[in-house]
């Protein structure tokens, strides 16, 4: 009897200092942003979030999904400093909006994202932090550079020209590939700012 309870102390003992040390690796701190950091733990979500949310890239290697989760866990901190140091604000409302729309785009049911969740840990707001954090920095971004969105009209007459529509129609499609070209223009205008914003900061690998 006596060898049998110190036999499963043994177990409780191993499974206790194994789950320790799975805790602290968790959470060692692998990027500091100025005060902010980036744990395994965060890299962990992020790589399962990124497989869950592209299926079909499935294939890439731990070390290039690694590489893609830290560089968006960088640019999603930088990017949420950011925004809320001009302070800027979206929605709840907005953002469940955007939420709903993105999960239709991506044929994901509100089901399997809950499941997921359960399954890997991960808080039940996960993409609804994303895709505020997101919203937020389109918004500052439209609002800097919104004076610089000049569209070429010459090339969306030229695209026009090619569709045999009525005058309905045409203005329509006008006012579609207009917003297609500021989206761009925009697009490109993020993309600087964010590398502009990455020199901003101290960012340190650990």
């Amino acid at each position: 009897m006596k060898k049998k309870i110190i036999f499963f102390l043994l177990i409780f003992l191993t499974l206790s200092l194994k789950n320790s040390y799975t805790k602290e690796l968790s959470n060692n701190v692998v990027v500091s942003i100025n005060n902010e950091i980036i744990t395994e733990l965060d890299i962990s979500k992020e790589m399962n979030f990124i497989k869950f949310i592209k299926k079909s890239e499935n294939t890439k290697k731990l070390s290039e999904y690694k590489t893609e989760a830290t560089n968006a866990l960088i640019d999603r901190k930088i990017k949420n400093i950011e925004a809320n140091n001009l302070k800027v604000l979206v929605s709840e409302k907005e953002v469940d909006i955007s939420l709903y729309n993105y999960l239709a785009s991506q044929n994901i049911k509100i089901e399997d994202l809950n499941t997921f969740y359960k399954a890997h840990e991960i808080e039940d707001d996960y993409l609804k932090n994303i895709i505020k954090i997101d919203m937020q920095w389109s918004q500052m971004i439209r609002g800097i550079y919104e004076n610089r969105i000049n569209v070429n009209l010459t090339e969306v007459n030229k695209e026009l020209q090619k569709e045999s529509q009525n005058t309905s129609e045409n203005q329509k499609l006008k006012e579609q590939l207009i917003m297609t070209e500021q989206n761009i223009l925009l697009n490109k205008f993020a993309a600087s700012h964010l590398e502009k914003s990455k020199k901003k900061y101290l960012i340190k690998f650990l």
